[in-house]
């Protein structure tokens, strides 16, 4: 489960490699810049202090908005040393070179810009109201110069503003950052750009990260990119993330669920006596449970990686069986009931499977499965192959609700593309005895349109970019990211709205 916040990996070893490194992180407005800058003074480990040089954002509004700042930001006074000729241990020659220019008139706007305000410190942060000289970037040196040898960060947010401000190209300043702080002093600049798409002020940091905020399917999608990253090593380029509870949280493809020791699963007890619960509470809270006698369409693209599925399923069936309930399952045509035995058995009491569970095979020539278990389909009439009268003799220890829960690949390539057509007998059954049916099916189905319109609840699970989402079309939902939990033994489900 990914932690309320987080920045990518590649950008934090980016930052932690040995000397120093400048970062231009780009984007239009209400894409998460500011959030990605201050959350990197949380996590970059060897930077102890941090310097924000903000032209837009008060300390008020500042802690109005990242709330969580409040614990690492103190105030503090502001150290200053004594004004004229000093010796100083961080490198000041292109800063030197750019102020003299500028007392000559040889560089910025002719005539001299109104004062806007002055700086603060608070702690480990430094907020400064932009002026009318280059007071802004004598403190940033003096901050940095006070904590050396250790490695300050540096973020000016944003370079646009305080180009305008000053008169003076970005690239200008820029360039002097680059070569005092970031190589003469070995020490970390980060950069927030106002625009987006490719600039020429890119080719001047020595890492460019791109935050865009567009839709998918009508829905709220956020892209972070990697767009360069000198000396690092990019294992994934593209993120999905979300600015959800005021932090950016980037969600790693790479990082797998840690299996801890399986364990019995503990129910999830019906949300009424007309709701049973999916075994997964996230999706409980997004559809209001598994509604008896109504059937649930699961449309699972084929990109989807099946330890997804193999999750989905073991937390839907275990919660049935524990309870003493009944679970009739056809599996996805790579799935059998040794392989579903072997994902639920460590999660159930001691012969629970067996008693609860009975699972539907096509029958091949030949077949010598006598499994108390498997029930075969012998692909000529759905109806009588399933038949729920059937199901209930042969599940006389369990309880109501039954669970059906059945894949629309295996019932098609067992029967025809009609199949669903085919099962009224099934879900007049399934009414009549207010049990729930869960159908799984891939976009790919010929049962998928028709299984949505018949379907009270429709939820679909892609992927993007390499990252699982899910999203709701009955009821409408924004994106979600999935991932699992398995540290408590038994899977859970961790939905994270993409906002």
């Amino acid at each position: 489960m990914p932690p309320a916040g987080r920045i990518p990996r590649e950008v934090v070893a980016f930052f932690e490699s040995g000397g120093g490194h400048s970062l231009i992180v780009k984007g239009p407005a209400g894409t998460g810049k500011t959030t990605f800058a201050l959350q990197l003074t949380e996590e970059i480990g060897d930077v102890a202090a941090s310097h924000y040089l903000s032209s837009r954002v008060s300390d008020e509004s500042l802690y109005n908005q990242f709330t969580w700042l409040k614990d690492r930001v103190k105030p503090a006074g502001l150290q200053t040393g004594p004004k004229g000729p000093r010796q100083t241990k961080v490198v000041r020659d292109a800063l030197n070179q750019l102020e003299g220019k500028l007392e000559e008139g040889k560089e910025g706007d002719e005539e001299e810009p109104e004062p806007v305000g002055s700086g603060e410190v608070k702690g480990n942060i430094l907020e400064v109201t932009l002026g009318f000289d280059l007071p802004e970037l004598e403190a940033a040196y003096d901050f940095v110069d006070e904590r050396l040898p250790k490695r300050s960060l540096v973020l000016i947010d944003s370079i646009d503003a305080l180009a305008e401000h000053y008169g003076i190209p970005a690239a200008r300043l820029i360039t002097v950052l680059q070569r005092d702080l970031v190589e003469g002093s070995k020490q970390n600049v980060l950069y927030v750009l106002e625009s987006s798409g490719e600039t020429r002020l890119d080719y001047l940091g020595d890492g460019v990260v791109s935050l865009v905020s567009s839709e998918y399917e009508g829905r709220r999608l956020r892209v972070l990119t990697i767009e360069k990253m000198r000396g690092q090593q990019i294992q994934q380029h593209r993120y999905l993330y979300t600015l959800d509870g005021g932090r950016l949280t980037a969600f790693d493809i790479h990082e797998e669920a840690r299996p801890a020791k399986p364990q019995i699963w503990k129910p999830i007890r019906d949300l009424s006596k007309d709701a049973a619960s999916w075994g997964l509470e996230p999706l409980d809270r997004l559809t209001g449970g598994l509604i008896r006698g109504r059937a649930v369409a699961f449309e699972i693209s084929n990109a989807v990686p099946l330890e997804h599925v193999d999750f989905l399923r073991t937390a839907i069936i275990c919660n049935f069986v524990v309870q003493g309930r009944g679970v009739a399952h056809v599996p996805p045509r790579k799935g059998t009931g040794e392989f579903l035995r072997e994902q639920v058995v460590p999660h159930l009491p001691a012969g629970a499977f067996d008693t609860h569970v009975r699972v539907f095979e096509a029958a091949t020539l030949g077949s010598a499965d006598v499994s108390r278990t498997v029930l075969h389909m012998e692909g000529t009439n759905v109806d009588s192959d399933l038949k729920w009268s059937n199901v209930e003799f042969q599940l006389p220890k369990s309880e109501r609700p039954f669970l059906a829960f059945m894949s629309f690949d295996t019932l098609e390539s067992v029967y025809s593309e009609k199949v669903l057509e085919e099962m009224s007998g099934v879900f007049g059954s399934i009414r009549r005895g207010k049990d729930a049916f869960v159908g799984f099916t891939t976009p790919q189905s010929a049962s998928a349109a028709k299984l949505e319109n018949l379907a009270r609840v429709v939820l679909h699970l892609e992927t993007i970019n390499g990252s699982v989402v899910l999203y709701g079309s009955k009821p409408y939902t924004g994106l979600f990211n999935l991932s699992w939990d398995l540290s408590a033994g038994v899977p859970k489900a961790v939905l994270r709205p993409i906002v």
